[in-house]
Protein backbone atom coordinates (compact mmCIF):
# COMPACT_ATOMS: atom_id res chain seq x y z
CA UNK A 1 0.00 0.00 0.00
CA UNK A 2 3.00 2.57 0.93
CA UNK A 3 4.06 1.88 -2.82
CA UNK A 4 0.56 3.65 -4.34
CA UNK A 5 0.48 6.67 -1.64
CA UNK A 6 -0.44 9.41 -3.39
CA UNK A 7 1.40 12.86 -2.76
CA UNK A 8 -1.20 13.22 -0.34
CA UNK A 9 -0.11 10.68 1.87
CA UNK A 10 3.73 11.07 1.09
CA UNK A 11 3.64 14.34 3.12
CA UNK A 12 1.99 11.78 6.21
CA UNK A 13 5.37 9.95 5.67
CA UNK A 14 5.09 9.99 9.50
CA UNK A 15 2.07 8.63 9.64
CA UNK A 16 2.74 5.99 7.47
CA UNK A 17 6.60 5.19 8.71
CA UNK A 18 4.62 4.46 11.88
CA UNK A 19 1.67 2.20 10.67
CA UNK A 20 4.44 0.29 8.88
CA UNK A 21 5.58 -0.61 12.40
CA UNK A 22 2.25 -0.75 14.36
CA UNK A 23 0.08 -2.11 11.37
CA UNK A 24 -2.90 -2.76 13.69
CA UNK A 25 -5.12 -0.50 16.04
CA UNK A 26 -7.49 -1.93 18.52
CA UNK A 27 -9.91 -0.95 20.52
CA UNK A 28 -12.30 -2.16 23.05
CA UNK A 29 -15.53 -1.73 23.55
CA UNK A 30 -18.88 -2.94 25.21
CA UNK A 31 -19.98 -6.16 23.72
CA UNK A 32 -23.60 -4.98 23.30
CA UNK A 33 -21.97 -1.77 21.14
CA UNK A 34 -21.54 -4.00 18.46
CA UNK A 35 -24.43 -3.87 16.28
CA UNK A 36 -24.57 -0.62 16.38
CA UNK A 37 -21.22 -0.54 15.11
CA UNK A 38 -22.48 -2.42 12.39
CA UNK A 39 -25.28 -0.25 11.57
CA UNK A 40 -23.11 3.22 11.26
CA UNK A 41 -20.14 1.61 10.27
CA UNK A 42 -18.58 4.24 12.24
CA UNK A 43 -16.53 4.66 15.80
CA UNK A 44 -17.88 8.04 17.66
CA UNK A 45 -16.32 10.18 20.58
CA UNK A 46 -18.14 9.61 23.95
CA UNK A 47 -18.49 13.39 23.67
CA UNK A 48 -20.84 12.88 20.32
CA UNK A 49 -22.59 9.93 22.15
CA UNK A 50 -23.55 12.44 25.09
CA UNK A 51 -24.90 15.35 22.52
CA UNK A 52 -26.95 12.86 20.23
CA UNK A 53 -28.00 11.45 23.53
CA UNK A 54 -29.11 14.44 25.46
CA UNK A 55 -26.17 13.79 28.06
CA UNK A 56 -23.86 16.70 27.67
CA UNK A 57 -24.18 17.02 32.00
CA UNK A 58 -21.54 13.67 31.54
CA UNK A 59 -18.89 15.75 29.39
CA UNK A 60 -16.78 17.04 32.00
CA UNK A 61 -17.82 14.23 34.98
CA UNK A 62 -15.56 11.38 36.05
CA UNK A 63 -17.69 7.80 35.41
CA UNK A 64 -16.62 5.55 37.94
CA UNK A 65 -18.89 2.78 36.26
CA UNK A 66 -19.79 2.11 32.51
CA UNK A 67 -23.03 4.33 31.36
CA UNK A 68 -25.63 3.38 29.19
CA UNK A 69 -27.43 6.51 26.96
CA UNK A 70 -30.51 6.74 24.30
CA UNK A 71 -29.74 7.28 20.85
CA UNK A 72 -33.07 6.97 19.20
CA UNK A 73 -34.59 3.38 20.25
CA UNK A 74 -30.77 2.45 20.67
CA UNK A 75 -28.61 1.86 23.87
CA UNK A 76 -25.17 2.48 24.03
CA UNK A 77 -22.86 1.97 26.39
CA UNK A 78 -19.81 4.09 27.49
CA UNK A 79 -16.87 2.82 29.54
CA UNK A 80 -16.45 3.90 32.48
CA UNK A 81 -13.64 6.22 33.60
CA UNK A 82 -12.29 4.27 36.72
CA UNK A 83 -8.76 4.64 36.78
CA UNK A 84 -9.18 8.21 36.58
CA UNK A 85 -7.65 10.00 39.60
CA UNK A 86 -7.19 13.31 40.08
CA UNK A 87 -4.79 13.16 42.39
CA UNK A 88 -2.18 11.10 40.69
CA UNK A 89 -2.18 13.74 37.81
CA UNK A 90 -0.19 17.02 37.81
CA UNK A 91 -1.60 19.44 35.55
CA UNK A 92 -0.23 22.76 34.22
CA UNK A 93 -1.70 26.33 35.61
CA UNK A 94 -4.99 27.05 33.93
CA UNK A 95 -5.53 23.14 33.27
CA UNK A 96 -8.09 21.60 35.03
CA UNK A 97 -9.31 17.81 35.90
CA UNK A 98 -12.29 18.76 34.27
CA UNK A 99 -10.93 19.91 31.44
CA UNK A 100 -9.24 16.72 31.45
CA UNK A 101 -11.93 14.79 31.50
CA UNK A 102 -13.85 16.86 28.43
CA UNK A 103 -10.68 16.01 26.66
CA UNK A 104 -10.59 12.15 26.79
CA UNK A 105 -14.57 12.26 25.89
CA UNK A 106 -13.86 14.42 22.65
CA UNK A 107 -11.43 10.98 21.69
CA UNK A 108 -11.62 7.83 20.23
CA UNK A 109 -9.00 5.75 21.92
CA UNK A 110 -6.73 2.89 20.40
CA UNK A 111 -3.91 0.56 21.47
CA UNK A 112 -1.17 0.00 18.58
CA UNK A 113 -0.08 -3.12 17.56
CA UNK A 114 0.97 -6.01 15.32
CA UNK A 115 -1.42 -8.74 13.96
CA UNK A 116 -0.54 -10.56 17.01
CA UNK A 117 -2.41 -8.21 19.22
CA UNK A 118 -2.00 -5.03 20.43
CA UNK A 119 1.12 -3.56 22.95
CA UNK A 120 1.85 -4.69 26.45
CA UNK A 121 -0.58 -1.66 28.22
CA UNK A 122 -3.58 -2.99 25.54
CA UNK A 123 -3.15 -6.36 27.25
CA UNK A 124 -3.12 -5.35 30.65
CA UNK A 125 -6.41 -3.40 29.52
CA UNK A 126 -8.51 -5.82 28.83
CA UNK A 127 -7.18 -7.71 31.90
CA UNK A 128 -9.31 -5.49 33.54
CA UNK A 129 -12.24 -5.42 31.67
CA UNK A 130 -12.49 -9.22 30.83
CA UNK A 131 -14.82 -10.59 32.88
CA UNK A 132 -17.40 -7.73 31.25
CA UNK A 133 -16.61 -10.03 28.35
CA UNK A 134 -16.31 -7.26 26.03
CA UNK A 135 -15.52 -7.01 22.51
CA UNK A 136 -12.22 -5.98 20.71
CA UNK A 137 -12.19 -4.00 17.25
CA UNK A 138 -8.91 -4.52 15.08
CA UNK A 139 -8.37 -2.12 12.22
CA UNK A 140 -5.56 -1.95 9.85
CA UNK A 141 -4.11 1.23 10.54
CA UNK A 142 -3.54 2.27 6.82
CA UNK A 143 -6.62 1.07 5.59
CA UNK A 144 -8.38 3.31 8.70
CA UNK A 145 -6.12 6.46 7.01
CA UNK A 146 -7.49 5.78 3.68
CA UNK A 147 -11.07 6.03 4.94
CA UNK A 148 -10.69 8.76 6.89
CA UNK A 149 -8.65 11.68 4.74
CA UNK A 150 -9.54 14.49 6.73
CA UNK A 151 -8.98 12.88 10.31
CA UNK A 152 -5.73 13.49 12.15
CA UNK A 153 -4.27 11.24 14.36
CA UNK A 154 -2.59 12.22 17.44
CA UNK A 155 0.03 10.19 19.57
CA UNK A 156 0.07 10.03 23.61
CA UNK A 157 2.91 8.33 25.25
CA UNK A 158 0.80 7.46 28.41
CA UNK A 159 -2.52 5.54 28.84
CA UNK A 160 -3.97 8.57 29.33
CA UNK A 161 -7.03 7.72 31.51
CA UNK A 162 -5.40 5.93 33.83
CA UNK A 163 -2.67 8.31 35.52
CA UNK A 164 -0.39 6.73 38.09
CA UNK A 165 2.10 8.00 40.86
CA UNK A 166 5.59 6.90 40.27
CA UNK A 167 7.99 7.52 43.44
CA UNK A 168 5.57 10.68 44.71
CA UNK A 169 5.21 12.06 41.41
CA UNK A 170 1.83 12.73 39.41
CA UNK A 171 1.85 11.89 35.89
CA UNK A 172 1.77 14.97 33.83
CA UNK A 173 -1.76 15.37 32.02
CA UNK A 174 -2.42 19.01 30.20
CA UNK A 175 -2.90 20.46 26.48
CA UNK A 176 -0.10 18.49 25.50
CA UNK A 177 -1.00 14.87 26.44
CA UNK A 178 -1.68 14.25 22.61
CA UNK A 179 0.66 15.62 19.94
CA UNK A 180 1.01 15.05 16.29
CA UNK A 181 2.65 12.23 14.67
CA UNK A 182 5.00 15.21 13.18
CA UNK A 183 5.42 16.34 16.69
CA UNK A 184 5.88 13.30 18.63
CA UNK A 185 9.58 13.06 20.18
CA UNK A 186 10.17 9.31 19.94
CA UNK A 187 10.11 6.05 18.14
CA UNK A 188 6.63 4.32 17.65
CA UNK A 189 7.46 1.83 20.69
CA UNK A 190 6.87 4.98 22.72
CA UNK A 191 3.51 5.37 21.84
CA UNK A 192 0.80 4.20 23.80
CA UNK A 193 -2.23 5.61 22.51
CA UNK A 194 -3.64 6.51 18.95
CA UNK A 195 -6.09 8.87 19.23
CA UNK A 196 -8.73 10.88 16.97
CA UNK A 197 -10.71 13.66 18.25
CA UNK A 198 -13.65 13.21 15.14
CA UNK A 199 -15.62 10.27 14.30
CA UNK A 200 -14.13 7.49 12.48
CA UNK A 201 -15.45 5.73 9.23
CA UNK A 202 -14.64 2.18 9.58
CA UNK A 203 -12.82 0.17 7.09
CA UNK A 204 -14.33 -3.41 5.40
CA UNK A 205 -11.76 -5.04 6.81
CA UNK A 206 -12.61 -4.10 10.51
CA UNK A 207 -12.35 -7.34 12.14
CA UNK A 208 -14.15 -8.51 15.78
CA UNK A 209 -13.09 -10.68 18.17
CA UNK A 210 -13.66 -11.41 21.97
CA UNK A 211 -10.18 -11.15 22.71
CA UNK A 212 -7.15 -8.90 21.55
CA UNK A 213 -5.42 -12.19 19.87
CA UNK A 214 -8.73 -13.11 18.16
CA UNK A 215 -10.12 -15.25 16.83
CA UNK A 216 -11.30 -12.67 14.24
CA UNK A 217 -14.37 -12.21 12.17
CA UNK A 218 -15.65 -9.71 9.71
CA UNK A 219 -17.73 -6.48 11.47
CA UNK A 220 -19.14 -5.14 8.64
Amino acid sequence: MLANCSDRWRRHLPLLNFASTRPYLYHLTHRANVDYLRETAKLFPAAVLMDRSGRNDLLRTRRPGPVQVYIGDRVVWLRDQGPLYEGHARFPKGYSFEDLIESLNRRIFFWPGTDTGPISYGMRHFGTYKKEKPAFLRIDFQALLLANASATPRYCRYNSGSPRCSNGVKSPRGTDTFVLAADFDGTPSKVVEVTFDSEITLPASTAVGASPEGPWNRLL
